[in-house]
């Protein structure tokens, strides 16, 4: 009856794994591995809309949002850089206002342009202020440090759990083959270097004669204790890090090449109708073959959320390919493209969308896995 049930029962393939230089890849092809016990299959229900459109949250003063972060008790925070009262408005995980707190200023715990939102460690709220500061502070809005940073060029401050610090930086050289450069790049908590991860390079629009209009950038997200960096540039490959900069693994996948539409380029050449710009728009090219993704975003339990260059079920979405805590490919699943920037906690997924009007919205969907 044993042997009955083990060659009779389902199979669970084999991941393919190899060493690269010392490190584990793993690889995934075409279709997803079948992995015993694992769900797959999930779908969403919407539980609530916070719409900076509506008249009671803009009572409030969140009429326009740059970015939010969710806490580990599914408080949800609001980064909002064009109020000079308040910068930070906190709701409960049902999407009731509870209070607001950050002024822009000069002062002590003030920024002038608040970038950045981010929550780490004991669900602290930090911000990255463009005009050389970071600040940290607790839930209800209490001030726990201010750092000053020293170089210019500093756009973003991710925390880490550990001290460390990931930070994006823009350096400009016009003379230069790449006009602008930005680098990920982990430093210690007194903002010392410690390891570049990753750069993205743009292309000198000003001496090139052709330049390729298809602009990327560094895409990178922290969970679980782990560092995930990508470039689409460089093919469909993820690095897995740890905190101190050591790298873990690559996880790496075979894709369905998507040609480069004619409305793609259309969009990007619209871009550059502005009086002043015609001559720029002559130089552009495009390549025959999109990147192999567009963003990813990592749930609370580690499972990676790939969203493609590939168009999905419906006019507004795309096929997303769906990761195991271990980088295994287990599920491809059409979603609405706005999902590429997703936070997921406790099978909760919170969405920023922009709306018609200009106005954002924050949809939060429950996730019901299978």
């Amino acid at each position: 009856i044993l042997l009955f049930f083990c060659f009779c029962g389902p199979k669970q393939e084999k991941v393919e794994k190899i060493i690269e230089d010392g490190v584990e890849v793993i690889v995934n092809h075409i279709e997803p591995y079948k992995i015993k016990g694992q769900p797959t299959a999930f779908n969403m229900e919407e539980e609530f809309v916070i719409d900076s459109e509506r008249d009671d949250i803009a009572e409030i003063g969140l009429t326009y949002i740059d970015s939010f972060g969710v806490d580990s008790e599914e408080d949800i925070y609001f980064l909002n850089s064009k109020n000079p009262e308040n910068i930070i408005f906190r709701f409960n995980r049902k999407g009731n206002f509870i209070d607001s707190f950050g002024r822009q200023g000069q002062g002590p715990g003030e920024a002038q342009w608040p970038t950045s939102l981010r929550i780490y460690g004991h669900d602290e709220i930090a911000f990255t202020d463009s005009h050389h500061k970071f600040l940290i502070f607790t839930k209800h809005g209490n001030l726990i440090r201010e750092t000053s940073i020293v170089s210019t060029f500093i756009d973003v401050v991710t925390p880490l759990d550990n001290g460390h610090h990931l930070i994006e930086k823009s350096l400009f050289n016009t003379r230069s083959e790449y006009i602008m450069q930005r680098p990920l790049i982990l430093c210690n908590s007194e903002f010392e270097e410690i390891k570049e991860l990753e750069k993205y390079k743009y292309p000198n629009y000003l001496t090139k004669k052709r330049f390729n209009g298809l602009i990327s950038d560094v895409i990178y997200k922290v969970s679980k204790g782990k560092i995930y960096v990508g470039n689409a540039d460089k093919g469909y490959e993820i690095c897995v890090y740890d905190l101190n900069g050591n790298l873990l693994k690559k996880i790496r996948k075979e894709y369905n090449t998507i040609k480069v539409s004619e409305e793609v380029k259309k969009n990007i050449l619209e871009r550059y109708e502005q009086p002043g710009f015609e001559g720029f728009k002559k130089k552009i090219y495009f390549p025959d073959i999109m990147p192999p993704y567009k963003s990813f975003f990592i749930d609370d339990k580690g499972e990676l959320f790939v969203m493609t260059n590939e168009k999905g079920k419906n006019p507004e979405e795309y096929m997303f390919d769906i990761y195991n805590p271990e980088g295994v490919f287990i599920e491809r699943k059409s979603l609405n493209g706005s999902l590429g920037w997703a936070i997921v906690k406790q099978s909760r997924l919170y969405c920023l969308k922009e709306k018609e009007s200009g106005y954002k919205e924050l949809v939060v969907y429950k996730m019901n896995w299978k």
